[in-house]
């Protein structure tokens, strides 16, 4: 896989290393939910109280519920391609820059590519989304 690759290859701290990790299982679970198009598998990475915004199409894209509901009508994208830009760790926040490509499916249409910007914050149950923004690259 490769986020687990990513983390694999950086040097860092063991510490570091073990909230790379904690945070590449969080990912997974968006990427997973992503590759099946099924909302309720990604679910359990994002806060309830996560926020989303960004661009689908002309139009504003706001709120989770929005991007769960996409997950689940455009249905499964196997073949996507998901790059790990970035990610910085600062206490008890994290910010990751995400590329997928290759996405597919009934509203995706085939061969897309996304960016996604995430902020993780760790909670006492561990890293959890709160907050995604994205652009489209048509």
């Amino acid at each position: 896989m490769v986020i687990a690759r990513i983390f694999t290859l950086m040097t860092a701290t063991t510490s570091l290393t073990t909230e790379h990790a904690a945070i590449a299982s969080v990912l997974e679970l968006y990427l997973e939910g992503s590759r099946q198009g099924k909302s309720e598998l990604m679910k359990p990475a994002f806060h309830p109280e996560a926020s989303f915004f960004g661009y689908a199409g002309p139009g504003l894209a706001v709120g989770t519920a929005f991007l769960f509901d996409w997950i689940d009508r455009n249905g499964a994208a196997p073949m996507i391609e998901p790059r790990i830009v970035s990610v910085d760790i600062l206490d008890s926040l994290a910010v990751v820059h995400l590329d997928v490509a290759g996405w597919s499916g009934t509203l995706a249409g085939s061969g897309v590519r996304m960016t996604d910007i995430f902020t993780l914050l760790r909670t006492p149950e561990g890293w959890t989304i709160i907050q995604k923004a994205f652009h489209w690259h048509g």
